[in-house]
């Protein structure tokens, strides 16, 4: 049976695509102002509203969340909440946004696909040509500044691609998990939480001290609401209704709203490359997801 993607399935993956991508360039403006705030900051801003908002759904999703294999849960958690968000803000804090939409979302539906080939998924002709723009929409942004060797931009750039792996196995745990949108989003806001304190506590220092409120509130409302809450929720009803690897595919629509928000917020301006690249991620998005580019899959749900 062809399977036939649903359209709030591609409405909820824009969304999500859309947000973190905005979030690209929030957390560059966040971890490389004036007074930068640290990626833990971050993270904190990100989950503590969201984990106390869903505490309610976390309490009602427990008896199902012991039901869910420790590792699935250790890949949401790794891929989804607070490792992270650590790892690509510390990436982001070295490279620009508009690298970072190329090497964090461009490569994650990559990793995707292959992790979903070798748990028996298969593609048609018309997938893999997507996916295969998809990669050369990366290769057309990453290439000619890898090869610029600039100081200690390699670690950036290595941090990202971490950070893309880390994003890849939370859709394959998510889509195998079987959790809905609400209580995963619970899980890995509680968990975050729960990792983060610690390291507060320890460093015995006030969340950003000497950051201006407006740029706190910035990075509250934007990581807690939009990438904490909405963006995670969309994304696990893209999984639930496309697949784990459609679903990531919407992440490459993700480097034009971080050159976009870079534009906005730092004052980066798109090149010609990065445009060439937007482009071709949005034909690589339309061949994945489109009906015909579909086969049936082993267990698809």
């Amino acid at each position: 049976m062809t399977a036939t993607p649903s359209p709030l399935g591609i409405a909820a993956g824009l969304a999500a695509s859309a947000i973190w991508g905005g979030a690209l360039a929030v957390t560059r403006l966040g971890v490389s102002g004036d007074a930068p705030l640290a990626p833990d900051d971050i993270a904190m801003l990100r989950f503590a509203g969201p984990a106390l908002l869903l505490l309610p759904v976390l309490r009602r999703a427990w008896p199902r969340l012991r039901r869910v294999q420790a590792w699935q849960l250790t890949m949401l958690l790794a891929g989804g909440g607070a490792p992270f968000v650590l790892v690509a803000g510390t990436g982001l804090s070295i490279a620009g946004a508009a690298e970072a939409g190329a090497l964090l979302p461009g490569t994650v539906p990559l990793c995707v696909a292959l992790v979903s080939a070798f748990l028996g998924e298969r593609f048609g002709i018309l997938r893999f040509a997507g996916l295969a723009m998809i990669g050369s929409a990366v290769a057309v942004i990453v290439a000619p500044s890898l090869g610029m060797g600039g100081d200690g931009q390699w670690m950036g750039y290595l941090l990202l691609l971490a950070a893309a792996l880390l994003a890849s196995g939370y859709t394959i745990a998510l889509r195998r998990s079987g959790l809905g949108p609400w209580e995963a989003a619970a899980f890995v806001s509680a968990g975050s939480v729960l990792v983060l304190a610690p390291f507060q506590l320890l460093g015995m220092d006030p969340v950003a001290p000497g950051i201006p409120w407006h740029d706190i509130a910035l990075q509250a409302t934007y990581q807690g609401l939009a990438s904490g809450i909405l963006a995670p929720v969309a994304f696990a009803m893209a999984v639930q209704r496309l697949g784990a690897a459609q679903a990531a595919a919407f992440g490459s629509l993700s480097p034009g709203a971080a050159c976009a928000g870079g534009f906005a917020l730092l004052g980066e301006v798109p090149n010609a490359a990065t445009a060439l690249a937007v482009l071709l991620s949005g034909l690589g998005v339309v061949l994945v997801t489109r009906p015909w580019a579909a086969k049936a899959r082993p267990g698809a749900g």
